[in-house]
């Protein structure tokens, strides 16, 4: 069973001018809808900062284009681990001037969800060749990724839960029904987000 990737479109918003790129990131936030633009991780089930990459690496385009470095095109709202796995990874024609690193789709020209797509495991998998080069060179393949997924859905039902709890009221029978299976499902939440964020926070793991 295939499961959806991505639903929200990226959108390049941001017409002001930085000298520090890093200046661009509350804007990148917004465009990105908190979300890593290689992993999808949202920046709110971590407390490590999410990042700026450069989709073309400086180290590439430091000396033939150096505008690059707070050009907005070229940035993108990154995860740690998905920055630190791209590195400076690329492949192309930096002579030519263009916004491309033939490695990667580019996350705003290319729409990720029809290119990734969750396992029965919440894994990150893709039918195309491409994408599939790109799970392995962003170490994608990482069960990190699988339990970032699982919190994700796990909150996402709770607040289901919560909310139908309202709707038939916490005292009837179906409400206390909810409500033990809510607490039920936290205790579930909790102990993957533990070992999530001990993972994730934590460089000495390699989960």
């Amino acid at each position: 069973m295939k499961r959806s990737f991505r639903n929200y479109t990226i959108k390049r918003t941001c017409t002001k001018k930085y000298r520090d790129y890093h200046s661009y990131l509350k804007y990148l936030k917004e465009d990105f809808n908190h979300q890593c633009a290689y992993c999808n991780l949202l920046d709110t089930q971590i407390t490590t900062p999410f990042e700026v990459d450069h989709f073309i690496p400086e180290d590439v385009f430091k000396d033939e284009w150096p505008e690059l470095k707070t050009t907005y095109a070229n940035l993108v709202y990154s995860c740690k681990k998905c920055n630190v796995a791209k590195g400076n990874q690329y492949e192309g024609d930096i002579k030519k001037r263009e916004i491309k690193n033939e490695l990667f789709y580019e996350p705003e020209e290319t729409d990720y969800g029809t290119i990734f797509f969750r396992g029965e495991d919440g894994g990150i998998c893709s039918d195309d060749e491409k994408g599939r080069d790109m799970i392995t060179r962003l170490k994608l393949y990482r069960p990190i990724h699988n339990l970032a997924w699982i919190c994700e859905i796990a909150k996402t039902t709770l607040d289901k839960l919560s909310y139908q709890i309202k709707v038939v009221g916490k005292d009837s029978a179906k409400g206390k029904a909810l409500q033990e299976a809510k607490e039920e499902l936290r205790d579930y939440y909790d102990d993957c987000l533990a070992v999530f964020m001990a993972n994730y926070n934590n460089n000495k793991f390699v989960l």
